[in-house]
């Protein structure tokens, strides 16, 4: 199963950009060595909050790019382009249904499936964390479904508040997202993330991300640990 997440930065006021940084680590090397970057830009447009998220390898070069739009804490539309593999998806959120559009490996497919439940993706995760907030910090699982591009399909998760960890002078909450088919629990492990308190911005999350490693010649699915570091800037009207 192809890469599932790769989460941006929490919802700003739309009277603001605000830009993200990332740096993606090995899983297992303790930060030490350094695999991907990623940099997020949100803006305020008249549709809503358009998101522009862009990985690149440790030579600089785009290796996924990935675009959506939202409005809330909603998902109104999405698109990637994964360079590494040559793949494109999309899928447009339009009433009650989610509309899915692929291409790559020399074939074009679609699909459309009733929504069910909270649509979620990169580009409105945070937000819906941001809004949910009161609810996940105490502790109670939120069912979700995470739309996956090259499935052409949700997938169902439960997203719950594991445990707080003190850092510095604030408080880390972290929450786990978990598969509810047994099925796709046997192909993808658990996403843990680390949001701050004092914010609400996601600080740290390790688990399943947009690039991909070449391994034998092919491209897999890959684990790694996200850093993430935030600048924000005033938009004048």
């Amino acid at each position: 199963m192809t890469a599932l997440i790769a989460f941006l930065m929490p919802l700003f006021s739309f009277a603001q950009d605000a830009t993200t940084s990332a740096t993606l680590y090995d899983l297992k090397s303790n930060q030490a060595k350094k695999l991907y970057t990623l940099d997020v830009q949100l803006s305020a447009q008249d549709d809503g909050v358009h998101s522009k998220a862009t990985y690149k390898d440790i030579d600089g070069k785009e290796v996924v790019r990935e675009d959506g739009v939202i409005k809330g804490a909603q998902v109104l539309r999405y698109e990637i382009n994964q360079g590494q593999t040559q793949e494109k998806g999309r899928f447009v959120v339009e009433g009650d249904l989610i509309r899915f559009e692929y291409e790559g490996k020399g074939k074009k497919k679609n699909a459309e499936e009733k929504i069910k439940g909270p649509i979620l993706s990169t580009a409105n995760f945070n937000a819906f964390v941001k809004e949910n907030w009161e609810k996940l910090n105490s502790g109670k699982g939120i069912e979700v479904r995470f739309a996956v591009w090259d499935r052409l399909e949700t997938v169902g998760f439960t997203l719950q508040k594991m445990g707080e960890v003190e850092k510095g002078s604030d408080k880390w909450i972290e929450l786990r997202m978990k598969p509810t088919s047994f099925i796709i629990a046997a192909l993808v492990d658990p996403i843990f993330l680390w949001y701050a308190q004092s914010d609400k911005k996601l600080m740290l999350m390790k688990g399943r991300v947009a690039p991909k490693q070449l391994k034998d010649g092919k491209w897999k699915d890959l684990d790694a640990e996200a850093v993430y570091t935030y600048d924000q800037k005033a938009v004048s009207k």
